[in-house]
């Protein structure tokens, strides 16, 4: 009943076994090799093509897909909470305050969450969550799109 069983320490510890080479390769006419591999040739390269083109493309998708996915992943977060601009805005003041800030343009929705005391400018082609602040000298664009792109290449250097 344990005729032919092998521990598996012993199968470990034993050489593999040797195998004996086909015979039909061996015994075959060189001409026939010749001929298989012949045929064989345009389609491995062929193969070899096709692979580096798809290797290609998804290195090309890539990034398309990752920014499409941010932009998803953000849009559904901001529907579930508005982006806090004045968070945002306090935080460019203190990073630009050496400009001389003049203003803050925003938003129609987003003007009512600045704290009053505060010069906003409401501007009908930013959308909420996009701010932009004037400075002395010019502005400083920290619009939602902005963000995101400054976001994804932080990504991408990380």
């Amino acid at each position: 009943m344990l005729d032919g069983f092998v521990a598996l320490e012993d199968a470990l510890r034993a050489p593999p076994p040797v195998r004996p080479a086909p015979e039909a390769s061996a015994s075959a006419p060189e001409s026939v090799q010749c001929e298989v591999h012949e045929r064989l040739a345009p389609f491995a390269s062929d193969l070899a093509l096709a692979r580096l083109a798809a290797l290609e493309a998804y290195e090309r998708a890539v990034p398309r897909l990752l920014h499409a996915l941010a932009r998803d992943v953000l849009a559904r977060e901001l529907t579930l909470a508005a982006p806090d601009v004045h968070a945002l805005s306090r935080a460019l003041v203190a990073e630009f305050a050496s400009e001389e800030p003049v203003a803050f343009v925003v938003a129609r929705e987003d003007a009512a969450r600045f704290p009053s005391g505060v010069l906003v400018r409401v501007d009908p082609r930013l959308r909420a969550g996009d701010l932009v602040l004037e400075v002395r000298d010019g502005e400083i664009d920290a619009r939602f799109a902005v963000r995101l792109e400054d976001a994804i290449a932080a990504a991408d250097a990380a």
